[in-house]
């Protein structure tokens, strides 16, 4: 395959729902995925890839199912009508806030592993959901890093093996299911160190423009296969922080990317996307609350707004889903 755009097509034509395909470089880092592929459902994104060997990985409850090898060839793509510096101070503000959310993110889990290794109840109950929405902001970067993402938010139907369980979701469980921290130590003790290794992985992090463009779209996806269904925090019902967490991280996304869509005459698709981020901000607002968490319990939402935010997210990652393509470094 030569050096330049590709557009990976994902296509599932079976019964089984795939939980993610996955391009990654040959340092094991994620370039671009798409999630929770329903039977006959088809989508995409696009990278550009520079001469080397990169694996397609097909993963199904976290475990590999499938993988192909790529080899590219030929000469490194050239630059897009998109300028060099306008990507670069693109990348190197989305780290930046990548790196200030990952930040409050190991703050705020030391007080929830605190909590929970005092026995309060109450109090880390209190400080999930506020805690897990800094992970929801960067989630498509901590699934960069091999089996870290299940490690930390992995749902226990994503886990083959589920004495091997952990995470926040673990935690969940015992904190509202049984509302109790007895057993919880070791969960908690992991799930600190998991976090640290997430903070401590970002100042080496290597990205390119489309991949933060393609991980503000698998943000979106993230909302509507999971988080509107309810299943995402199926013990707490805190969903409705975790949407905002996926979507708050898709705006920064968007926004770092945005000076060099207008710089290169991309007014109309910045506008589509503006106003369609103002509608789901909207629909969102209508459910803040005050208290620890900030919204209402996923449990007030009707059937109705369900599909209202199915449908405004649908209609937020199409115009979205163009941003990478614009990007991308010319074909060689």
């Amino acid at each position: 395959m030569p050096a330049g755009n590709v557009k990976v097509v994902v296509e599932n034509p079976g019964t089984a729902k795939s939980d993610e395909v996955e391009l990654k470089n040959g340092e094991g880092i994620i370039m671009g995925e798409r999630e929770n592929i329903a039977p006959g459902l088809a989508t995409d994104f696009t990278l550009t890839l520079q001469p080397g060997r990169y694996v397609l990985n097909c993963t199904f409850q976290n475990e590999q199912r499938d993988n192909g090898a790529i080899t590219v060839t030929g000469t490194a793509a050239t630059a897009s009508d998109v300028s060099e510096q306008d990507l670069d101070r693109a990348v190197v503000a989305y780290k930046a806030y990548v790196a200030g959310e990952t930040e409050t993110l190991l703050r705020q889990t030391r007080a929830f592993v605190a909590a929970v290794k005092a026995g309060d109840v109450a109090k880390a109950k209190a400080l999930f959901g506020p805690t897990r929405l800094h992970y929801e902001t960067v989630e498509p970067i901590a699934e960069s890093f091999g089996n870290l993402d299940p490690e930390i938010d992995a749902r226990v139907n994503d886990v083959a093996d589920r004495s091997r369980w952990t995470g926040f979701h673990k935690l969940e469980q015992l904190l509202w299911q049984q509302n109790t921290t007895a057993g919880a130590d070791r969960y908690a003790d992991k799930l600190l160190a998991d976090v640290t290794r997430l903070h401590d992985a970002i100042p080496g992090l290597r990205l390119q423009a489309a991949q933060v463009a393609n991980g503000a779209v698998g943000l979106l996806d993230e909302v509507s296969s999971s988080k509107i269904t309810g299943e995402e925090d199926r013990y707490s019902h805190t969903d409705l922080s975790d949407f905002q967490g996926n979507f708050s991280g898709a705006r920064e996304a968007f926004e770092v990317l945005k000076p060099a869509l207008i710089a290169r005459g991309d007014r109309s698709l910045v506008d589509e996307i503006e106003q369609r981020m103002a509608a789901v901000q909207e629909g969102l607002d209508k459910y803040r609350r005050d208290t620890p968490l900030g919204f209402a319990p996923y449990s007030e939402l009707t059937a109705r707004d369900r599909r209202q935010f199915a449908q405004q997210i649908a209609a937020l990652a199409e115009p979205l889903s163009l941003v990478a393509g614009r990007v991308l470094p010319n074909q060689s």
